[in-house]
Order: structure tokens, then sequence, then C-alpha cells
């Protein structure tokens, strides 16, 4: 075992209490890039019997954007320091369309001194990572666009706002340059963003300017995807008229037209590595450098670069194995010294009973006149399928690769054999034109399932039906005690605010399923007095766990949250989970009069309203209207803990956004934005006082994107920062 994998299982072993580590990011989790990160953290959580709460927020596409997700992420900030988290693994760079990168970077360096790695491609101070090497990945690309295919005016579709892509690009610069070639401005197209219409753009300014251009480098799936039915549209062939590659190895690429060749970047080793290089930090007394470590990408060969899978390749190969077969007047010893020995080599990992069981299967079909169809075989080959299929111990990615090649070795194994017969030969060829049709068919019949189960909507509409007719919170957990196990969830922990809350700052225990999965809780409710003070004694069983943490929030007010025991990176699963408990949960709410809102509001609405309103002599001689102060005061504290949306209290009032910041500024003497600033700082030094909060939870409670614009429009309301304020009043 290598000593660094033994180190730190020594280590983890010497612990008093079991390492427990979270995952941060918001991502849309039905892309498989979130779900092999998820799915490598997770296995390797398992490796070496480390803790694991998944506090990534899950972005579900939809025809109705959800605006609240961001929200929803924000509120796990508080989760994510000790004592619930020994350290963390971010995907800083998922949070980039959403927050600037200097947000992202001081909203990440705020967790200090949490031990943290991130596997995205931002640089955070202090902060190892895991990474790829483009520069490796692209001049793979170009050399088999050479090497292979002999190309010499080889294009470059990317994007221009994205630093990825604009690392693609000069790696791409660098190795035409290796390989003698020359890139001009007429070979480079760059779409303003990743949306469709942007890449069509580019597409429509290619084809204009293509002139001898014979393959096309994108540097990703997406682009190759719209790039290649673009093409088809204008009636340019992929790949006979142009050859197109991609990169990140997405599902976009499968289901192209022709099959993207591409590079795959290892996300599931990549979360895998995150984890050991995780505990690596928290193992070692002295602060770890910032340091990158590479992780190696491969290669993927497709259709749209000329080429053809290797699979299909082999499975035109008509050579015989290379253990010569008896001749037709060999004895059956003869026959099955040769099946046992072509079989070991082909088939190493099967057990002896299966290679018994296929050579009983193979002398009965090829010598057995009176067995009718179905072949045994075939019979055989069936539940090979299945055992190959769900085996742990095979890569889900490679299991169709590997069964094609498997029924093309066991061809090349058996043809010989029946070589001098061409009945028997006409016989075998059509068994394995069978064997085909049977993958082909089974793997139809996965992809449905996969599709259904990944949803599971049968039993989430079953679950919604019966929690919707619950008249209390008893009846929701004992229905869901009912129902998680038909939905494969093994467990879940809620915690429920007292009422209808603007934060997640207090809550109850309210239910343990099973009751198992503590030591002995006590007595219900148990009070939790904040997020990250969640006692770890009730995670605690016989091997680690895994979890995942998603707050329960409906029509703007959160009801609490929740810990789902994870049965894998199913994140919709979960997602779907979160919505119809948090429904209905708010519809027991309403009905027990738990309307109350319990906030972290000290001060009451009309102090801190007259705090920013003008005085009588301040104010303007402004026409009537229906909106006045209070009302947009008023609107502006009801979403206190929120960003300013212009749109959205524009469509509240029923009137134009122009209209509406025109008549703010008339009626108050300031913008939207500002008002909204100064009433949450106004909040802001009443929860300072209260001295119950630290800086960055106030930051994030009022809705701030990260505690250093928090701090800059503090002291632009008051002169101070949050922290010399503190002081003052402490003084005072």
């Amino acid at each position: 075992m290598n000593s660094q994998i033994t180190a730190r299982r020594n280590f983890l072993k010497k612990r008093s209490t079991p390492l427990t580590i979270g995952f941060t990011a918001v991502a849309d989790f039905s892309s498989f890039i979130g779900q092999e990160y998820l799915a490598g953290i997770i296995r390797a959580c398992e490796n070496y019997g480390v803790n694991f709460i998944n506090l990534a927020s899950a972005i579900k596409p939809s025809f109705i954007i959800d605006t609240s997700f961001f929200k929803q992420y924000m509120a796990r900030l508080p989760f994510l320091r000790p004592p619930l988290l020994d350290g963390l693994i971010s995907w800083a760079s998922s949070l980039s369309p959403y927050i600037s990168n200097e947000e992202i970077s001081s909203l990440f360096a705020s967790l200090k001194p949490l031990p943290l790695v991130d596997i995205g491609y931002l640089d955070i101070p202090g902060v190892p990572s895991i990474r790829i090497d483009n520069d490796y990945s692209i001049h793979l690309l170009v050399e088999h666009l050479v090497k292979v295919h002999g190309f010499s005016k080889i294009a470059f579709f990317g994007s221009k706002f994205s630093l990825p892509h604009q690392l693609r690009l000069n790696s791409y610069k660098e190795a035409m340059a290796d390989f003698g070639l020359s890139v001009t401005d007429d070979m480079i197209f760059l779409a303003d963003s990743l949306d469709e219409q942007a890449v069509v753009s580019e597409v429509e300014k290619f084809l204009k300017e293509k002139d001898d251009i014979q393959a096309i480098l994108t540097s990703s799936d997406i682009i190759a995807h719209i790039l290649i039915e673009e093409l088809e549209k204008h009636g340019l062939r992929v790949p006979e008229d142009v050859a197109v590659t991609g990169f990140n190895n997405q599902l976009a690429g499968l289901t192209s037209s022709s099959p993207i060749t591409t590079i795959d970047l290892a996300y599931f080793r990549r979360g895998y590595e995150a984890v050991e290089l995780l505990i690596d930090k928290i193992m070692s007394s002295e602060p770890m450098a910032e340091s990158h470590r590479v992780v190696q990408t491969s290669l993927v060969i497709r259709q749209s670069c000329g080429c053809l899978e290797e699979a299909i390749i082999d499975s035109q190969n008509d050579e015989p194995f290379p253990i010569p077969a008896p001749g037709p007047d060999s004895s059956e010893i003869e026959v099955r010294s040769y099946l046992e020995n072509s079989l070991m080599q082909a088939f190493p990992y099967l057990s002896d009973d299966r290679k018994t069981s296929l050579i009983k299967a193979i002398l009965s079909d090829i010598y057995n006149t009176n067995v009718p169809p179905p072949r045994t075989i075939l019979t055989w080959f069936r539940r090979h399928i299945f055992s190959y299929r769900y085996s742990p111990a095979k890569e889900k990615n490679s299991v169709n690769s590997s069964l094609t090649k498997d029924i093309s070795a066991l061809r090349r194994i058996l043809l010989p054999l029946v070589a001098d017969n061409p009945a028997s030969t006409r016989k075998i060829e059509n068994i394995f034109h069978a064997l085909h049709a049977m993958h082909s068919v089974h793997d139809r019949y996965r992809m449905i399932s996969a599709q259904v189960d990944s949803h599971n909507t049968t039993n989430l509409m079953s679950l919604a039906l019966m929690l919707s007719s619950a008249e209390n919170l008893r009846q929701i957990e004992n229905i869901l005690r009912i129902k998680l196990s038909a939905l494969s969830i093994p467990g879940i922990i809620l915690c429920l605010s007292p009422s209808l809350s603007d934060d997640l700052s207090e809550t109850n225990i309210e239910m343990f399923f099973p009751d198992s999965c503590g030591d002995t809780p006590s007595p219900l409710p148990i009070r939790v007095r904040e997020p990250a003070l969640f006692p770890k004694k009730y995670f605690s069983k016989k091997s680690s766990f895994s979890f995942t943490l998603t707050p329960l929030f409906h029509a703007g007010k959160y009801l609490g949250y929740a810990f789902i025991f994870m049965n894998d990176g199913c994140m919709d699963l979960y997602d779907d989970l979160q919505k119809i408990l948090s429904q209905n949960i708010h519809r027991v709410y309403i009905k027990e009069g738990k309307t109350q809102t319990h906030t972290l509001l000290l001060g009451n609405r009309e102090e801190l309203a007259e705090k920013v309103q003008l005085t009588p002599e301040e104010k303007p001689a402004v026409r009537g209207g229906k909106l006045d102060s209070d009302k947009i005061i008023g609107y502006l504290l009801d979403h206190i803990e929120e960003m300013c949306d212009l749109n959205k209290m524009a469509s509240h009032f029923g009137m134009s956004k122009s209209y509406l910041t025109r008549r703010t500024k008339e009626l108050t003497g300031y913008s939207t934005q500002t008002l909204h600033e100064r009433l949450k700082i106004e909040q802001a030094k009443n929860l300072i006082k209260s001295g119950k909060m630290k800086m960055n939870d106030i930051s994030s409670h009022l809705g701030f994107s990260n505690p250093n614009y928090f701090s800059n429009v503090f002291k632009k309301v008051t002169g101070m920062r949050p922290t010399e304020f503190a002081e003052f009043q402490k003084r005072g």
C-alpha cells in the first residue's frame, strides 16, 4: 500500500472523533460533472472512513427559473465552520456566474482557519487545489489531429469571457507552434458566451471565412455539439468535410449526430484526490502552501475527428484468437482445453464456475443440433450483462465499451472452431448478431431505468400526495418513515424552526429516522442554537456517514433544514424531496398558526424606517401617486435579508422599473439600492450591539454577497468599519 495512504489511515485511526468534511458548490447536478465530483468524494470518504456532508446547492433546470437557489446556497454558509466540519472541499469557480471572482475569493478567505481544498480553476490565496493540465490536454488533441489525420489547418472555437477557455486558447497556440503550424486571427472564433445563439453567431462567421480549414478544436463539448449541428444545417458534414473535437467529455458529446472526440477531465479522480489532499492538509502541523496538484487527463476517441471508437474497430477484427484452435477432428478434451485457455486469457476476471458454465453453453450450441432458440450462450450472456453492469469493481462509463469487447473476443474464439462447417458458422454468426442486439436492448432498458430512477417520479408523486393530506408535523414524520425506503433514502434528520424564519440561527431537532442513526438521542425536540453547533454525536453510526444538507425554504421563509442520508450522488432526488417537504411543512405551519416570523430584526420596523426617512424640511414636493414612501420602505424591510432586486420589486407593485426608481428617489431622496443598503446597515448596527452574531454571519443574514462588500457599505453609511463600530460600542 502507498506510504501516504497508510499515513492517512493511521492518522484517522488515532483520532478521538471521526473526521467530518464537507463539499460546497452551486451546480447543475443533472449534469454528470457535479455527479462525478460527488461520486469521487463519496467513494474516497467511504474508503478512508471519513464522514461527509454535502452542502452544495443544486440548480435545477426549469422553464420557470428558481431565483432562490443562490439565497439557499448563502444560507449554508453558517454550517461551513467548526465544530460541524473539520475541513471543506470547494468548487469555487461554480459560483462565478453569480458573483465576481474577487467576491468568491473573499467569501472563501472568510472561512479561515477551516482547512480548505478547491477543485475549480480559480486561485484562492492560501488554498491548495486539484487541477487539470490544459497544455497537456490540448496537446493531445492537436497531436491526434496532426499525426493520425495529417491536418495542418486547425481552427479554434471558444468563449471570450471564460477563463478556462482563454487558457485553452493559449494552449492551442502553443501546441500548434510545437508542431510547426501557424495560427492566424481568422482561425480563432470566440463567442460572447456559451449560450447557443452566441455560438451560432460565431459559426456564421466561420462559414464566411472557413476556406481551407480541415479541423476545428473547441474548448468544450457544448460548443462542439452546437457547432456540428450548425455546420450540418449548412451542408457541411462532420467529419467528412471538417473534423471537430471537444473538451470536457460531457453528455453533449455523446448525443451529437457525430459522437465527439474529446478530453476526459477525470472528475471522479479529482473529487477522490481532493479528499486525500484535504486529509493531508488536516494532518500537517504546518500550514500547507498554496499549490496545484495536477490530475492526468486522457484523450477519448470518437467519430467527429474521422476515427471510430476502439470497441467498433475491435468488433470488425476478423483475426482468430492468438491461441490456435483445434482442427475439425479434434477430441472434446482438446476443444475444452482450447476454450479454457482462451477464456482464461480473454476473461481473467470470471470465476471458475462462470467459465465452466460458458464452456458448457458453447459446446451445447455448437454440437447439439436439437437445442431450439434461444441459444444457451444468449442465456449465459444475459446474466453476464447484469453481473458486469452492477459490479462495483467496474466504472460505469466503461461498461458499454467492455461488453462490446467481450462479445468481439468471444466471437474470435468461437469462429475458428467451426471454420470448416458452414452450417455451424452461420449458427455462430446468428448467435453473435443476437448478442449485439441483446446488448443494445439492455442498454436501452438501462437508460430508461436511469431516467426514471434518477427522479423516482412515481414514488415522489406518491409521497407528495400523502404529505398533502398531513394535518400536523407528526403525520409528516410518520409518512416519511413509510415512504423514504421506496426512494432508496436510508434516513433523515429534520431540524425545524419554531416558526417561519428569516434565518437558520436557531432550530429544534424534531425527527430522527431511523431512530438508531444516532447515539441514543435525547427526548425530542433537541435545541440547536446555531447551525455549526449541530451535535455530531447524533450522526454516529458503526460506519462513516454521508449526508446532504438542504435548507427547507418556501414562500420566502425558512422552516429549518434537513440532513438526508445519501445513497448516491443523485442530487435531483434530494432537491425534489426538499421542495415537497418544504411546501407541506409550510402548509402545516400556517394551519397551526406558526406564522409569527422568527427573525433577527432587533429594532422594530418603525424605528428602522424612521432612521432612513427625510425630515419634513428635506422632503421634496411631489405629486400624488399610488406609491408612497411607507410602501417602499415596508417592502424593503420585508426583503431586508435579500439582495436588492428591482425587477422583482417593480413586479410586486405592478409598475415599470424606471417608474419605481424615479418614484423612490422623489419620495426618499435615495436610489432604491441605496435605501435598501441603509436599512440593512441600521439593522446591522442593531445586530452588532446585541453581540450575539459574528460579522460574517451578519453579512450573510442581511444578503450581502460577501463580508468585504458589507464592510465597505457599512463604512460608506456610518463612516467606520463594522469592527470599529463594535469596538466603539464596547468603549461606550
